[in-house]
């Protein structure tokens, strides 16, 4: 075959392709938004949304950040964008300004109840406007899994995240958490990009991108200090000509070495030699863009905020908790105070916003203060270290947890990409319709063990196909082909995970949510995705391990949607029995209510009808007629407990309340339930002959982030 007949064919293989692949990509991504604007019109407000429709709204109406100002405010500020344009009405006047004063929450109930007719079309329009983020977060997902390990790992990570149940969950809220996960990504993605390239335009990309993370979730300021450790690791030990490989170049496009001209390569064996180099770029130049990415950052942060009080002294600031008013946190306080005041610190200026640092000031200090928690049919006041790698493995799909555990096989027992890998046909010029990339794996290791445990290692990995001479997928393109780069790469993946794991699991104060980890689950979806390597192992069972358990996956979440809220994987026993181990966000945060008020219209005999459910949003503002709660106590003999007797009548109660020791409706646990509402609520018709209920009285819900 001629030159030219080669890169005509090329060409038209190149397109067909990426034409293929951008309609998969498209119909995957399309899916995702249509299952998540669906689940927005099928849930009643939960509990956090009531607070933060009216402080975005305040954003725009009042250039005021002070309501609900334990979360930075960028998605429900978008979240409102619609609201807003809508001149939607809402009283903001006349309220308390004080830091630990949760007033966002009475405001938003008193804007639902001003608004009966119409909340709930509003609280959808709002959900909608947050689902470019979820795709974002999807897009940027495949393209990482792809660069890394090829395209089939690309699409393992886009279904991983698009079919995940609790990115369904809460990407269909208002709530900030799917929005911060996005983004997040998105900028550790890009920095891994300026890694690679060293440019000005990815510096500057990557500083606006950290800024806009640091808008979203504070639980991201740990990337302030992982970013210059990972740059510094870059630099000073795994550096090398080919971890300057250019990510998404197209070779055909570039001069061959010594030359000046255009070429395309088509022969295999020049693949296999090339190396793109980015220039050498002495430290002060890296410094320099270090520091353009931290100054960048802090100008979007602060033009966020419309730089409010930037720069404002230490000690000016009045904080409450612990760590930073230097008093034991308590409500009752009545002055907060400033442990920096007359130090050398009180006259510091700060780069932040005021309440961007207030902020961090509250959400400190109710950790400190704590709530209780519940795990496992346990609640007492604070939390446990491991909370939320517990929830993990009860909400994560059993499929995702099997990937994940494979994809951690993977990394020790054959951690080596291709020497001379020349990425796919498209970016190589190579036409891959008559010949491939065959370059074989070398098998590597980060340990030093004896020769004949690395002999046993390699005959294991043999004979399940997993050796270093199988080829690796012609269309991967890792960033780095030294072996220690290789290591980075996995360690770059995987420390935004761990570190956000460490961070929020060392706050025990109180353990309420998932979602709070949620920003490490794109991280753990691309790691998981390097498992589509198996699909070219000769052992058909481990080529099918990757379809079965991303089909698992999928078939898993969409079996309980639109109910992704109280998803609990089968191992935990599935959904129906989720109460055994979480509450609150986890299972029942108030979701339901519109299929209570369905379920009460389909079965008119259900009277008297009382409804206890979580949150802020009442029954009667749904649109449901309730009886009033009539309860009988009586104390028993040795004064130690009471006992509840409920009248007769048909009780729809919630599975937080249900779960809580100190609930009156706690004892009906032990009771097999009338009906289900999803799998957050149940129904109980209680007879003039079973009303008895003991418990302790009602403590009620808390205020949440």
């Amino acid at each position: 075959m001629s030159g030219c007949q080669a890169n005509a064919n090329y060409g038209r293989l190149g397109v067909t392709m990426r034409t293929w692949e951008k309609w998969t990509v498209a119909s995957v991504l399309i899916l995702h938004g249509i299952l998540l604007a669906l689940s927005a019109t099928r849930h009643s407000p939960v509990v956090d949304e009531v607070g933060h429709m009216p402080a975005g709204l305040s954003h725009w109406r009042l250039r005021r950040f002070d309501l609900y100002n334990v979360n930075p405010h960028l998605v429900r500020t978008l979240a409102t964008s619609p609201l807003h344009l809508m001149d939607v009405s809402i009283d903001l006047t006349g309220y308390p300004s004080e830091p630990r004063h949760r007033t966002e929450f009475l405001i938003g109930s008193a804007w639902i109840k001003a608004h009966p007719d119409y909340f709930l079309r509003y609280f959808t329009v709002a959900r909608w406007a947050c689902i470019p983020f979820s795709l974002l977060g999807a897009v940027t997902c495949f393209l990482w899994a792809r660069e890394l390990y090829g395209q089939a790992a690309g699409w393992m990570a886009l279904c991983l995240w698009c079919f995940c149940p609790n990115i369904l969950a809460h990407g269909s809220l208002t709530t900030p958490d799917t929005g911060a996960t996005a983004i997040g990504v998105t900028a550790c993605y890009v920095f891994r990009k300026w890694l690679a390239r060293r440019t000005l335009g990815w510096a500057t990309t990557a500083g606006v991108m950290l800024g806009l993370t640091l808008l979203t979730k504070f639980t991201w300021l740990f990337l302030l200090g992982l970013w210059p450790l990972c740059w510094f690791v870059v630099r000073s030990l795994v550096c090398s000509p080919g971890f300057s490989r250019i990510l998404l170049a197209t070779p055909s496009t570039m001069p061959p070495e010594g030359g000046t001209t255009n070429t395309l390569l088509t022969d295999p064996t020049e693949v296999g030699n090339l190396r793109l180099t980015a220039p050498k770029r002495r430290w002060r130049d890296d410094l320099g863009h270090l520091t353009l990415i931290l100054l960048s950052a802090f100008w979007v942060l602060n033009n966020g905020y419309l730089f409010e009080d930037t720069f404002k002294p230490l000690g000016s600031f009045a904080f409450s908790s612990k760590a930073l008013a230097g008093e034991a946190p308590d409500r009752n306080v009545g002055e907060p105070g400033n442990r920096f005041r007359g130090t050398l610190l009180e006259h510091l200026p700060v780069p932040v916003p005021r309440n961007f640092l207030q902020g961090i000031d509250h959400i400190k200090f109710e950790y400190e203060l704590g709530y209780p928690s519940y795990l496992r049919g346990v609640k007492r006041h604070g939390g446990w270290w491991y909370y939320y790698l517990y929830a993990m493995l009860v909400k994560m799909p059993v499929g995702t947890l099997v990937l994940l555990g494979v994809a951690v096989g993977t990394v020790f027992l054959n951690h080596g990409v291709p020497r001379g890998h020349g990425g796919n046909a498209e970016e190589t010029g190579v036409n891959n319709s008559n010949q491939a990339v065959s370059k074989p794996m070398r098998f590597t290791s980060v340990f030093s063990v004896p020769s004949v445990v690395k002999s046993a290692i390699r005959r294991f990995c043999g004979r399940f196909g997993l050796n270093g001479n199988q080829p690796r997928r012609a269309d991967a393109q890792p960033l780095a082909e030294e072996v220690g780069s290789q290591w980075f790469e996995t360690l770059y993946l995987l420390a935004p995970a761990i570190g956000i794991l460490w961070l929020v699991s060392s706050q025990t104060g109180f353990n309420h949510h998932l979602r709070y980890v949620l920003p490490a689950f794109p991280f753990l979806f691309i790691f998981a995705s390097r498992t589509a390597l198996l699909l070219n192992s000769r052992w058909r069972l481990l080529r099918l391990l990757p379809v079965i358990c991303v089909a698992g996956t999928i078939v898993s979440s969409l079996s309980v949607y639109p109910h992704s809220l109280s998803y609990f994987n089968e191992l935990s026993g599935g959904s129906i029995n989720g109460w055994k181990h979480l509450d609150y966000s986890n299972i029942d945060w108030g979701q339901d209510l519109i299929l209570v008020k369905e379920w009460v219209e389909q079965h008119p005999e259900a009277k008297p009808l009382h409804i206890h459910s979580t949150g802020y949003v009442t029954p009667e503002q749904m649109g449901i007629k309730t009886e009033p709660l009539r309860m009988t106590t009586q104390t028993s003999p040795d004064g130690k407990s009471i006992s509840y007797k409920c009248a007769p009548g048909w009780y729809i109660v919630g599975l937080t309340r249900l779960v809580d020791p100190q609930d009156p409706f706690h004892e009906l646990l032990q009771r097999e339930p009338d009906g289900y509402i999803g799998y957050s609520m149940r129904v109980y018709h209680v007879q003039s002959s079973d009303g008895d209920i003991a418990a302790a009285p009602d403590v009620g819900p808390d205020p949440q982030h």
